[in-house]
């Protein structure tokens, strides 16, 4: 995103996240893209109960896109025409913060640690997940690693 859209994402975040607080949603992410007249504004929302047993309803998503839609045509933080989508994270969202793998807890995941030219993948289940460590089990074995060091993580998709 360019430092415009950055910009717009971080005001609309800004009107989004009291929102979905009132109806249990967190604000994952929020992008911007596309040229002016023409942008996609993505909400990325889950629910903020991480114990819940079911994920983002649809009739909670629609109540959060009417709303969220009111409060941008009111304070207009996107020049131009745009398109509002809403939406739950996807089951290959990245993992790139505790409250992700605290989602995941139970999943098998893949952890990539290191930079490019080093970098060790591990395969196991989220057994938990403090702010600054990702304890992962895998086959026997507890593996503990820092959250700064992973790159990349993702849910290993059961298909």
């Amino acid at each position: 995103m360019s430092t415009k859209e950055t910009a717009m994402a971080t005001r609309i975040r800004e009107l989004a996240t009291p929102l979905a607080a009132a109806l249990g949603v967190e604000v994952l992410e929020v992008r911007v893209n596309g040229p002016k007249g023409r942008r996609l504004v993505r909400l990325i929302a889950d629910l903020a109960d991480l114990e819940a047993d079911a994920g983002l309803d649809i009739d909670t998503i629609t109540t959060l896109s009417r709303e969220l839609n009111a409060a941008l045509d009111e304070h207009d933080p996107v020049p131009g025409g745009y398109t509002l989508e809403v939406t739950s994270p996807g089951a290959d969202q990245p993992l790139t913060r505790p409250r992700d793998f605290a989602r995941n807890l139970g999943r098998e995941v893949t952890v990539d640690v290191g930079d490019e030219g080093d970098v060790t993948t591990h395969r196991g289940v989220v057994a938990g997940v403090t702010d600054t460590e990702l304890t992962l089990q895998v086959d026997d074995d507890e593996r503990t690693i820092a959250l700064e060091a992973i790159s990349a993580a993702r849910v290993v998709l059961p298909w």
